[in-house]
């Protein structure tokens, strides 16, 4: 009986070493990075920031697999259905976790239930911008335009009910407009009307269109963040416009399937939060605010931000299928 119980022990002990070293040595194969939008948009973006940093601090690939389609439901409910073994993340955002859950009858999984929170990378605010043919130099110019012209103006967004469709909607309300929402299945395709003429307006995130309008090819009329953006001091946030508590912020951050260990969750916290603080990946950061934090404090942002964003979509009533 004692041999039996101290086989048993020896099991158990050797089974426990297994467990922390697999953990502690994580990750020593490929990881791949899910960018649930194709390439060329903002969560492409971070996705292969992201890699870059991590793979040279890993000493390991990191893999950019693009899955897009439906907002983003595609790439999310084929991450929540990898091994929970921390080696494939999810670039999660609000469209993914919180609007498309609000919105959707059946977006192919649970945002609450099938991922666990990694790290909160960036908070973004949207930007209305027009092409450089449109005749409005403001967004007072902008809503006499639509006025003068109904039904007319349309303005692009990458994907239904993704972040930039709710507040075109919400501008719509708010100024008492009609823009017709034209979703896209992404950014590229948004710039590539837009900057042909083919569209007037576009709301979306505002780092990802920044580099065009320095440049000069098409205007940025407001930001949808509460103070004006550091680096873009001259454009004018839409509280400052009149729209009084007109704010709308989003994030992006790494999540992982459910069930993945507590102790790979904690150390991609760190590695990717020194990632992020590098000065390397600020570099990258145009009108975003890094944020990094607790997989907790994460999980907070989501949950809070759900309720938010759930009755903005219940209030204009916006479904998808």
């Amino acid at each position: 009986m004692l041999r039996r119980l101290h086989s048993l022990l020896t099991i158990v002990l050797l089974g426990l070493s297994a467990c922390t070293m697999a953990e502690t040595d994580f990750p020593n194969r490929a990881v791949t990075i899910v960018v649930p939008f194709p390439p060329g948009g903002q969560s492409d973006n971070i996705g292969r920031w992201l890699g870059n940093g991590l793979s040279k601090k890993w000493k390991v690939p990191v893999i950019i697999e693009n899955k897009g389609g439906a907002a983003g439901n595609i790439g999310a409910a084929y991450d929540s259905s990898q091994p929970a073994d921390g080696y494939t993340l999810l670039v999660s955002n609000t469209a993914t976790h919180v609007i498309n859950p609000n919105i959707y009858k059946n977006p192919g999984f649970d945002a609450k239930r099938d991922f666990e929170p990694v790290i909160m990378v960036i908070k973004s605010a949207d930007a209305i911008l027009v092409n450089n043919d449109v005749p409005a130099h403001s967004v007072a110019e902008l809503i006499a335009l639509t006025k003068a012209r109904p039904g007319q103006i349309n303005f692009g967004v990458p994907g239904y009910g993704s972040a930039g469709h709710f507040v075109g909607i919400l501008f719509n309300n708010v100024a008492g407009i009609n823009m017709n929402a034209v979703p896209y299945k992404g950014t590229p395709q948004v710039q590539a009307d837009i900057l042909n003429g083919n569209l007037q307006v576009v709301v979306d995130n505002v780092t990802t269109w920044t580099p065009l309008a320095e440049a000069g090819r098409l205007r940025m009329l407001a930001v949808t963040s509460r103070s004006r953006l550091a680096n873009l001091p001259n454009i004018p946030t839409m509280q400052e416009l009149g729209f009084k508590d007109f704010e709308a912020t989003t994030f992006s951050g790494i999540t992982v399937p459910r069930g993945t260990p507590k102790e790979v969750i904690t150390k991609l916290n760190a590695d990717i939060g020194a990632v992020i603080a590098s000065d390397e990946f600020k570099a990258y950061i145009k009108g975003d605010v890094i944020v990094g934090g607790s997989p907790e404090e994460f999980g907070r942002v989501i949950d809070q931000d759900y309720a938010v964003w759930g009755k903005v979509a219940r209030d204009i009533d916006l479904k998808a299928e």
